[in-house]
């Protein structure tokens, strides 16, 4: 099974997820959600979520209602684990 990790934000008035970014390696997306808090915060927005979510490559979940495919989502407070 190999996993792809998509970089996402989220603001304080919005319900979905803004996808920003990809990668194949959890490190460096984890880095890249790092300097997307950068730049949101140097564009003045100060409400929002940011995190990493793993989906896996070649595969499609069809709970199209209650879920969005993801296996895991984790925000700052979990980079590193």
């Amino acid at each position: 099974m190999k996993k792809i990790y998509l970089v996402w934000y989220r603001l304080a008035q919005e319900t979905e997820d803004r996808i920003r970014g990809a990668s194949l390696n959890w490190e460096r997306a984890e880095n890249m959600a790092l300097n997307l808090e950068f730049y949101l915060g140097l564009m003045g927005y100060k409400n929002f979520q940011f995190g990493v979510k793993s989906y896996e490559h070649g595969s499609i979940r069809t709970d199209l209602t209650n879920d969005d495919g993801c296996l895991h989502s984790w925000g700052k407070e979990e980079f590193g684990e």
